[in-house]
């Protein structure tokens, strides 16, 4: 896989950021991820090794195709700084306490 530049041109006191990749110019950082990436369900399982549906779980829109904060997934995604934390609760029931826990009463 090529390697992404990142490029800072200065111009006396003023800055331009750009990134090419792959021969390509690009302004944002993240038009790079959208390049690279199919969607961000695939960012999460290649670089975060976090699965679609655990993703989908922590509300993270793996489906979704938007690597900016126009994206709630992607906002959500950077709250968590990319860490799942999964907890596993398994409770068992007798047919009468199933019920009971079911309608709430």
């Amino acid at each position: 896989m090529e390697r992404i530049k990142k490029i800072t041109l200065k111009v006396n006191e003023n800055a331009k950021v750009f990134y090419e990749y792959e021969g390509e110019r690009f302004d944002d950082a993240y038009e790079v991820l959208q390049k690279v990436f199919y969607d961000q369900g695939e960012l999460y399982e290649k670089i975060f090794n976090v699965d679609r549906e655990t993703a989908e779980l922590a509300g993270w829109g793996p489906d979704h195709k938007i690597f900016n904060n126009t994206s709630y997934g992607w906002r959500q995604f950077i709250k968590d700084q990319g860490k799942i934390r999964k907890e596993e609760i398994i409770e068992e029931f007798n047919l009468e306490e199933f019920v009971h826990n079911y309608v709430g009463f």
